[in-house]
């Protein structure tokens, strides 16, 4: 394929062959109107023939697009915070649980 059809924002007849040619080509058939339940599809027709470096990193764009966060705490840290600790112990918890019902429903007819 040659580079120059690239350019044409609405051409999605190529094979991806770096992470960005496969995230050029899934954006672009989202913008033609590519269905959500298609997205698992269209995501493995990308990716079908990229290094597994580049796969990699295209996996890396599916879950976060973004990028990763500076600033963002592990789930470890998260949960080392005083806020998140409980305040009582765990046998407390049995108190929160609905008590089991002491008689079975009746069967009869419904309206």
């Amino acid at each position: 394929m040659e580079d120059w059809r690239l350019s044409d924002p609405d051409f999605t007849q190529f094979e991806p062959r770096t992470v960005q040619e496969a995230i050029l080509r899934f954006r672009r058939m989202q913008r033609k109107g590519l269905s959500a339940w298609r997205y698992p599809e269209c995501f493995v027709e990308c990716a079908r023939n990229l290094p597994a470096v580049e796969v990699a990193k295209f996996e890396k764009w599916l879950v976060n697009p973004n990028g990763e966060d500076k600033h963002a705490i592990t789930v470890q840290e998260f949960q080392a915070l005083p806020v998140y600790q409980r305040n009582r112990p765990v046998e407390d918890e049995k108190q929160d649980t609905l008590p089991e019902p002491s008689a079975k429903e009746s069967v009869g007819e419904h309206l």
